[in-house]
């Protein structure tokens, strides 16, 4: 039995290193939008299209960084989805700067992000579509460099890994797990190489879309019912051979997506769901068993190890329980110096997985039983009844 267990930890660390090669070869070096902007592209028109809902609390800086952008042929237009904690007063402080569109009634199937995202297009004249969200903070040359990178590159989307704005305890312990483990499952900067249409990525807070490529994969309504629609876009825009461009900017766009505990629980309860394909279960608890074997055994393996050492120094749950704890650490502390986190909370990785995936079991119990998630006043995830709306003009 002894030799059946030494076996089974020099496998796991076997697979572990093999994940740390996969790390570096997907997520170091990732590329960066250009710091100098350059001149302000001439003669094309950005259709700004911000949704919020209920946003009181972040909207009045978003949109007044839009509002200052330093990129004169844009239009900004604000999808309001019935907002009842002062976001419309908010709005109506820059009236004259921004065009204010109040959300039609959200049709059956649609998800309320998408049906703002859709309303807003059809108000739009940009050549150019540019999808952000009201917890964004965007620096003045943010849109005049993203352009001219779009321009650079031929790409038909280019969308920007911001700085993450963490305050909390909460948001510093959870949050850069969460972006590390999505960017390995999305190929990190392999969304970047046209050969591999497989790995695709959107963010929605920050998507500049040319308008045809915008129109060419059908746009919010082909992903009318999805919660990740970013994650669905981008891996649409692949599906046509066309160009998709991932960077970070840390200096150009700013977001703080939840601010306390609950808001990451059910965030990321939502996103759990659709990016497990809408819950097969067989899939959803696959990745549940993934994230413990090899995100939280190893440092059941090293604590066991450590329990042993008075007694035997160089045990092999020791010896091979540090060398994954090690790997694993490595990563995220380095991501976490970054984004300028103390590497404290990455040394907290398996504490982060375990709330993770209790998150995970939320959301697969709650998908798996009809019973939807809530967001912003609306459920989502719940059996559709009755027949999806026809396509909106």
């Amino acid at each position: 039995m002894s030799l059946v267990i030494d076996a089974l930890l020099v496998v796991q660390s076997t697979l572990v290193i093999l994940l740390a090669g996969y790390e570096y070869l997907t997520l170091m070096h990732f590329p960066a939008l250009p710091e100098k902007s350059g001149s302000i592209p001439n003669g094309l028109m950005v259709s700004i299209i911000l949704p919020v809902r209920n946003q009181a609390k972040t909207v009045s800086e978003c949109v007044a960084s839009l509002v200052g952008l330093d990129y004169p042929q844009k239009e900004i237009i604000v999808v309001d989805g019935n907002s009842t904690d002062g976001t419309r007063d908010i709005l109506k402080s820059f009236d004259g700067n921004i065009k204010i569109v109040e959300e039609e009634p959200l049709p059956q199937g649609w998800v309320g992000k998408n049906w703002a995202c859709h309303i807003g297009y059809n108000q739009a004249k940009g050549d150019l579509l540019l999808f952000t969200d009201g917890d964004s903070i965007h620096s003045r040359d943010s849109l005049a460099k993203t352009v001219n990178y779009l321009e650079a590159t031929k790409a038909d989307l280019v969308t920007l890994a911001p700085a993450a704005i963490l305050r909390t305890f909460w948001e510093k312990l959870l949050q850069p797990p969460i972006f590390w483990l999505i960017m390995m499952f999305v190929g990190g900067k392999w969304v970047n190489d046209d050969n591999k249409p497989r790995w695709a990525l959107g963010n929605g807070q920050f998507m500049l879309f040319k308008r045809e490529a915008y129109n060419k994969v059908g746009g919010h309504y082909a992903v009318r019912d999805r919660i990740a629609e970013d994650y669905s876009l981008g891996r649409l825009i692949k599906a046509q051979r066309l160009r998709l461009r991932m960077v970070t900017a840390s200096d150009s766009l700013g977001v703080r997506m939840y601010s306390t505990f609950p808001e990451i629980w059910r965030g990321w309860r939502k996103n759990f769901y659709s990016v497990s394909g809408n819950h097969p279960l067989f899939r959803a608890t696959y990745r549940l068993v993934l994230l413990f074997t090899f995100l939280v055994l190893p440092f059941v393996v090293l604590g066991y190890g450590i329990y042993l050492s008075p007694a035997a120094p160089l045990n092999i749950y020791l010896l091979t329980g540090g060398f994954m704890a090690f790997f694993l650490w490595l990563g995220l502390i380095i991501l976490d110096r970054s984004i300028r986190v103390s590497p404290f909370y990455a040394l907290l990785l398996p504490i982060a997985i375990l709330v993770y995936i209790g998150i995970g079991i939320d959301s697969t119990v709650r998908g798996a039983l009809g019973l939807g998630f809530s967001w912003k006043g609306r459920v989502y995830g719940k059996p559709i009844t009755g027949q999806l709306e026809a396509p909106v003009p």
